[in-house]
């Protein structure tokens, strides 16, 4: 009966402390835009417990697309989603009363990559001219730069090429491998796996091309920031730690690590594209934006005709980097 009692005993004093840590841990419903190997330190918080070191149970789901992302942080859906900065003019000049602010930086400019269905090794923009190329959906941060990209050398997307932006995300690859377009621009895994397999050939980076602007960040309603600025705190922690973790990292290593999301892509898939991201410096380490990148990228949006000059917002409205500075400060 003793034996019994003390079991009995232990369990429940188990009971109390596992109830009492979960009590401590704070809930943040996340939506990531799309899932891709690009946000790589976001799975490598996720999988090394950073999170849970900052008390963060993190419910991450897949918004596929900033409008989506946008409409489900607008709706209370989810707490903090990643996503580009173009939303945040968007939101900035529309209705909404309440707006969104970007907190965190996680990648420095556009990480899609040209890609073709030959192998070329002197390739040249005109090739492009006439031809099928498969962008994203029109008013998307890589539609815009794509279009950016495209301008930049000489080439009118509504008139030298047939610009494709009516597919859905999800069906980019089966498109791909149905032969509707000649072109198309992709992220990672998914170059690297298509190369792999002879499937296509990347043979520009879009990033590289349009330089420095903060592509993708962690954004919350202006609300939320300002009723809970210790959980933006230390979501920002989790993070930076992640990106000082994944400057460093053994790509194959990363590769395993955050696997599981991943599924059916091979490990070795993965760190090829974590190794062009690192080595085209797609992958940002540094958690603050600056106001020359945000700038840079309202530019993009005033190019592409989806933002009147006249409209563009000030940096302080939608950029907060209080809590990137911060940790930077404390995160070594």
């Amino acid at each position: 009966m003793k034996l019994i009692r003390l079991v009995a005993l232990v369990a429940a004093l188990v009971l109390v402390v596992a109830t009492d840590a979960a009590a401590q841990m704070t809930k943040v419903r996340y939506a990531e835009v799309v899932r891709s190997i690009f946000y790589l330190p976001k799975y490598v918080a996720l999988q090394k417990g950073f999170f849970k070191d900052e008390k963060l149970d993190i419910d991450m789901s897949t918004a596929v697309g900033g409008d989506r992302g946008t409409a489900m942080l607008l709706s209370g859906q989810v707490d903090i989603a990643l996503q580009g900065p173009e939303v945040l003019v968007y939101v900035q000049n529309g209705e909404s009363p309440d707006k969104l602010q970007m907190f965190s930086a996680i990648t420095a400019t556009d990480g899609l990559f040209l890609m073709s269905r030959k192998k070329i090794d002197n390739f040249t923009w005109d090739m492009l001219k006439g031809k099928k190329v498969m962008g994203w959906r029109p008013g998307s941060t890589p539609e815009l730069f794509l279009e950016h990209v495209l301008r930049k050398h000489g080439i009118d997307p509504t008139k030298d090429i047939e610009l494709m932006t009516n597919i859905a995300i999800p069906a980019r690859m089966g498109a791909w491998q149905a032969n509707q377009a000649d072109y198309a621009i992709f992220t990672e895994p998914d170059p690297a796996a298509l190369e792999a397999n002879g499937g296509a050939f990347m043979i520009a980076s879009d990033g590289k091309e349009s330089g420095p602007a903060d592509y993708t960040g962690f954004m919350a309603l202006k609300s939320y920031i300002q009723k809970n600025p210790d959980v933006i705190q230390r979501f920002t922690n989790a993070v930076y730690r992640a990106q000082l973790w994944a400057k460093t990292a053994d790509p194959l290593e990363a590769a395993k690590l955050v696997g599981g999301y991943f599924p059916g892509v091979a490990p070795e898939i993965l760190a090829a594209s974590i190794k062009r991201y690192r080595d085209l410096e797609i992958f940002k380490y540094d958690p603050v934006t600056a106001p020359s990148a945000f700038d840079h990228f309202q530019d993009i949006m005033v190019e592409g005709g989806v933002l009147k000059p006249d409209k563009k917002v000030a940096y302080d409205s939608v950029i907060v980097t209080t809590f990137a500075e911060k940790a930077k400060q404390t995160i070594k």
